[in-house]
């Protein structure tokens, strides 16, 4: 059964979009453009191209599995027209995501592209992802299937670099971090319980767990939905050898 994402985004003006893919491959990033049954909206066409010239101010993507309830957001971001990560996007499931403020906002133009990745809701090892958005505006997504009782580098969703090569000299003030397992990342103890960053001797920099991207509950009590921004009481800043890891424990 095919798993659909949609996103709704607010401009400046006040005007909204609609955005829907109807298949969609789990743990891979894929473009979501317009779309949406019953709105007088142009469909297939990319964010920026379709609102050229508006300015995004607020989004929230929304994952749909088809007749179940396994579908689970990972991460989403608007890429820029020359291949880089303007600002990462929130999202969850159909439980309700509403429509979170943007960490800035992001001018519309050709060739900007909005992606969202998903996952699905098991017990087993899944994809471990995080945004992280640093103080100068910079941001990027690291993201890797997680492995059994083995610490496993998370990295760059664009360009496959560990987080001190992508944000060396940076200083990472929010993330937020999602692990879609049902029964958690570490239920039997072999892992840890958060993504860690360390620096090139060890030293833990940051540690923090992430939530579900997903319902969670039984009997109608449901719980989670949007990821939210987990703001650093202490700014986090990055060196070029620093690596974050996902270490799971099925």
């Amino acid at each position: 059964m095919a798993t659909a994402i949609y996103a709704f985004g607010q401009f400046s003006d006040g005007t909204f979009g609609s955005f829907a893919n109807a298949s969609v491959t789990a743990e891979t990033a894929t473009e979501i453009q317009t779309g949406g049954v019953g709105i007088n909206q142009a469909s297939g066409v990319s964010i920026g191209q379709a609102f050229a010239g508006k300015t995004l101010v607020a989004m929230g993507v929304l994952v749909q599995a088809d007749d179940n309830q396994n579908g689970c957001f990972s991460y989403a971001y608007l890429l820029s027209p020359n291949g880089e990560m303007m600002c990462p996007i929130q999202g969850g499931d159909y439980s309700g995501i509403g429509l979170p403020r943007l960490k800035r906002p992001v001018r519309m133009s050709p060739g900007v592209k909005l992606f969202a990745a998903w996952d699905e809701g098991a017990d087993a090892v899944s994809l471990a992802s995080i945004a992280v958005y640093c103080a100068s505006g910079k941001s990027a997504i690291f993201s890797v299937k997680a492995v059994d009782a083995t610490k496993t580098s998370m990295v760059d969703v664009l360009t496959g670099a560990t987080v001190g090569q992508s944000l060396a000299g940076q200083t990472a003030v929010c993330s937020y971090q999602t692990y879609p397992a049902t029964k958690g990342l570490n239920d039997n103890q072999a892992g840890n319980s958060g993504f860690y960053i360390e620096s090139s001797d060890g030293a833990l920099k940051l540690m923090i767990p992430p939530v579900a991207g997903h319902s969670s509950g039984s009997g109608g009590n449901y719980t989670e939905g949007a990821s939210p921004w987990v703001e650093y009481a202490v700014p986090v800043r990055l060196a070029q050898n620093d690596t974050l890891s996902v270490m799971a424990g099925l």
